[in-house]
């Protein structure tokens, strides 16, 4: 790419301290090796290619670690400013695929640490799958499991039989509409696609409430609840690595534009926003996800459900100006994110924070969203002060 500064740092060089507020440029390195250190219990090498910076940018968050030069790098300098107007279809290709890259990797450690399984697998066995439709069909979700048992019988066409009484009890929910702009009308409970089929789409919710799942250790694991102004991506994981899959499940009647990756970089030509909307929901997922890794790696229930109220807040509250929020997660959608055994535990921990209050259906809601991050900010000051690993930002 040209036309940008470009910038040298001497080995041993420190590129960024972890806790200070962002600068408004990042950095592509071209040349040479850094390094990331104080997170968890390993480190990261960035290389060629690689993006410094930006997620804290995007997100107005203080650098989550160190960044050291393992040896003399070179770099260009992109202004955030650059991201925000760019009409430079390749400079958006190369953040995104990186950003893609980047979520992945996460994604992968978080659910090798929530399996315990250390073994990257690549094929589904027969009993996997009929284990995940008998789980989701058993938690009510029907259309998950009707699709699945019918993956079933063409995967394994000799044992159709299995599942002939499962698919009969089941009524598929219709198909959606579609109109001339490709947004598409989903009924409460459709599946969009499940953790055998991807879309190798992009998803913006435009009204209605989609949730993520997925099978681990025979437990439905809720991923993520999206709902508007939001976007899920369904395309297949570049690692595959099976937990990385997943399904997806409209909770309510929702309506969803569809369109690919180069469509809306396309798109993003005649809309310079939609550039920063976009890299902006990967980076949140990002976050998210180390998050999600730190609240497996830590023993205190309170400083758990902390964590995981903070990044979802951050994330239903993306657009909004607002102060308090009923969120989409139930008790029982944090105990599978927590990976937390007793949800009266939770519940108990819950009712001692501020500006937490739960609804009669099993409902979080943040009353004082202010409160709460203070309480967030203090837990991690105390992680950090107990924990030589302490949390690791992107």
């Amino acid at each position: 790419m040209h036309g940008y500064n470009t910038i040298h740092f001497k080995k041993s060089t420190i590129i960024y301290i972890k806790d200070q507020i962002p600068k408004d440029v990042f950095y592509i390195i071209t040349k040479g090796k850094a390094i990331s250190y104080g997170t968890f219990n390993y480190n990261i090498e960035f290389n060629q290619g690689d993006i410094l910076g930006l997620v804290n940018i995007l997100l107005n968050e203080p650098y989550f670690f160190n960044v050291k030069a393992m040896e003399d790098v070179e770099a260009i300098e992109v202004d955030i400013e650059e991201v925000v107007k760019t009409k430079n279809e390749e400079l958006m290709i190369k953040i995104a695929e990186n950003l893609d890259a980047s979520f992945e990797t996460w994604l992968g450690r978080y659910y090798m640490q929530l399996s315990k399984n250390k073994e990257i697998s690549h094929i589904r066995t027969k009993e996997e799958i009929m284990n995940m439709a008998d789980v989701y069909n058993k938690n009510g979700f029907k259309h998950i499991a009707y699709k699945l048992y019918n993956e079933y019988t063409k995967l394994f066409p000799e044992n159709a039989d299995d599942v002939k009484d499962k698919l009969s009890e089941i009524t598929p929910i219709e198909e959606p509409q579609k109109n001339d702009d490709n947004v598409y009308y989903y009924k409460k409970g459709y599946c969009l696609y499940t953790e055998l089929e991807y879309t190798n789409a992009l998803y913006i919710i435009k009204s209605g409430i989609i949730g993520i799942y997925n099978i681990i250790n025979s437990k439905q694991i809720t991923r993520a609840i999206y709902s508007k102004n939001t976007m899920i991506d369904g395309y297949k994981p570049v690692l595959q690595y099976l937990p990385l899959s997943t399904c997806a499940i409209a909770l309510e009647d929702t309506t969803v534009k569809k369109v690919t990756r180069n469509e809306l970089i396309n798109m993003s030509e005649h809309d310079p926003e939609l550039n920063l909307y976009y890299i902006k929901m990967v980076s949140v997922k990002i976050r998210n996800t180390i998050l999600k890794l730190m609240v497996l790696t830590i023993d205190d229930i309170l400083s758990k459900l902390l964590i995981t109220l903070y990044y979802i807040l951050k994330t239903e509250i993306l657009t909004e100006d607002v102060n308090s929020v009923n969120l989409l997660y139930t008790l029982n959608d944090i105990k599978t994110l927590t990976d937390i055994k007793d949800v009266k535990l939770i519940e108990r921990e819950l009712n001692r924070v501020r500006g937490v209050s739960i609804s009669s259906d099993g409902y979080i809601n943040i009353t004082d969203m202010k409160s709460l991050i203070i309480e967030y900010r203090n837990c991690i000051n105390r992680l950090s002060s107990t924990h030589h690993h302490s949390m690791m930002y992107f």
